[in-house]
Parts: structure tokens; C-alpha cells; sequence
């Protein structure tokens, strides 16, 4: 097996991006090894580290996602040094329900074991990151525990 190169590694996390944005979990999770880690500097409640260990647990978390918005984005700039890929990624978030949107920019630092994506590391804005979610979930109607419905 040709050892990975730049090209390669770029490729894989650009395979990956594709899926997401086309709301392909399977696909996306066909390039990350079954002990995979994931892990983000935002979305915990309680301001620390979010971290995902695993191939179906990851797969929980991106579905979550998935099925309460749609996203898409690009890799502006990529960077590959020893086995870890460096990206600046450009992206927006939209709420299907609400319809908000939140767009801006992360980094994503990549490691890789062979072919497969081993850990992915993201950095967001945090704050920016969790007033959209505050955002979105306030802005979701009540539903009448009793019927399931809308209660508005």
C-alpha cells in the first residue's frame, strides 16, 4: 500500500466533508476507523472539551445533528505534516425547524492511521457556537406533553 501523502490525506477529509454536506453519515463514517475520536472544544454545557470515542458513537452524534439541521462546508486550507492534516474549514449550520443559520469558520486537525481518519479535532467558536444552539432550541414551540403536539 502507497504510504499517505498530502494529496491522499486532503482527499479523505475532503470525502468526508462531501458526505456530511449530502447528509451521507455512512459514507462520512467509511473513511474514520471503528476506534475513532472525536472531539470538539464546543458543545458540552459545561464549557468543557465534547469528546465522542468510537465508530457508533460517533455515528449517534452525527445522526443528532443531522436530524435537526443541515450543513455544508468547504476546506479553505489544508496543511499535511507526520500523519496530521491541518484544515481551516469554511461552514453554516441551518436549523431546519427555525431556520437559523450560523456560518463562520474552524480548524480541524486530522490524524490518520493507514487510510482511515483516527482523530479528528475540531476548533470552534465556542461562545458563537453555543448561543446558536440557546438560540435554537428557545426558539423551538412547546409541545403539550400530553398530545405531542404543538402547544402554540
Amino acid at each position: 500500500m502507497k504510504k499517505l501523502d498530502e494529496y491522499m490525506a486532503r482527499s479523505l477529509i475532503e470525502a468526508s466533508h462531501d458526505a456530511w454536506c449530502k447528509g451521507e453519515v455512512e459514507r462520512l463514517l467509511g473513511y474514520y476507523a471503528d476506534d475513532c475520536t472525536y472531539w470538539c472544544n464546543a458543545g458540552s454545557l459545561a464549557g468543557t472539551p465534547f469528546i465522542v470515542e468510537g465508530k457508533q458513537a460517533y455515528r449517534t452524534f452525527l445522526r443528532s445533528i443531522s436530524s435537526v439541521a443541515e450543513s455544508a462546508s468547504v476546506i479553505e486550507h489544508f496543511q499535511f505534516v507526520d500523519g496530521v492534516g491541518r484544515a481551516q474549514v469554511e461552514a453554516y449550520i441551518r436549523h431546519r425547524r427555525t431556520g437559523h443559520v450560523l456560518a463562520g469558520s474552524y480548524r480541524q486537525i486530522v490524524t490518520y492511521r493507514g487510510r482511515k481518519i483516527v482523530r479528528c479535532e475540531e476548533y470552534h467558536d465556542a461562545a458563537k457556537m453555543a448561543a446558536f444552539w440557546r438560540l435554537v432550541t428557545c426558539d423551538e414551540p412547546a409541545v403539550n406533553e400530553t398530545t405531542g403536539k404543538d402547544a402554540s
